[in-house]
């Protein structure tokens, strides 16, 4: 719960045409080097009987941001209309160079992918890249029911060779199988096919468990408010 007291000064403050003093506050901003402050009469919130200072709280932020003020809970916190309007103008900045700082990143990302596309595509497998090649899946590439021997894909042996993952792909076609022969890849598909099936399976439960926590959550939200 907010202190009231250490939020606000209070004191009294003129009230109506006459200037009449009544009870009040003066609300400061709490920014490096400004002195910016409001007063505001809050006699009427006082006189009740009833009202506590989380409740007074509420009233007067509510008064003052009607001004154009930031309220916080501590009196450093507050921010008059100026330097609330000129943090909001530096967040805004803020996140515009970082949304200007990713683009340029992604863009720089995306020109070195597609110059190594570019470079990539414009080699030509030559009749020892085949011979190379021819040797390397011989030796790491089982049989045609089977597939690859354990570990090994196109894209290692891409990466073994230092060359086009295509060119791999193409010589393994054209004179060994289907890559997706591989006895790890097909129980790693079969796995993840049944566990997608058990999840599936106890999908409606857990909304009705969700449903149950949101219900609960917001029990007790009601319960510590009546305590408080």
């Amino acid at each position: 719960m907010r202190d009231i007291a250490t939020a606000f000064e209070h004191t009294t403050v003129p009230y109506g045409d006459d200037g009449k003093l009544v009870r009040g506050i003066i609300a400061r901003c709490g920014a490096p080097n400004c002195e910016a402050a409001v007063p505001l009469p809050v006699n009427v919130m006082g006189a009740s009987r009833g009202v506590d200072d989380h409740i007074e709280h509420q009233f007067i932020a509510r008064k003052l941001e009607q001004k154009g003020w930031r309220i916080g809970k501590s009196r450093t916190s507050h921010r008059c209309p100026r330097c609330f309007n000129a943090a909001k103008t530096a967040a805004i900045h803020q996140t515009e160079e970082k949304i200007m700082a990713n683009k340029k990143e992604m863009l720089n990302s995306t020109s070195s992918s597609a110059l190594q596309v570019v470079q990539e595509n414009a080699r030509v497998m030559t009749r020892e890249d085949r011979r190379i090649i021819f040797e390397k899946l011989n030796e790491v590439y089982l049989n045609d029911k089977v597939g690859y021997a354990q570990g090994w894909t196109d894209e290692k042996v891409s990466t073994d060779l230092g060359i086009p993952r295509a060119w791999v792909r193409l010589i393994r076609e054209e004179n060994f199988g289907d890559e997706v022969g591989n006895e790890d890849i097909r129980k790693q598909v079969a796995e993840a096919t049944t566990m997608l099936a058990q999840v599936r399976a106890i999908e409606p439960e857990m909304r009705r468990l969700l449903g149950m926590a949101d219900k609960i959550e917001r029990q007790l939200a009601d319960i510590q408010k009546v305590l408080k």
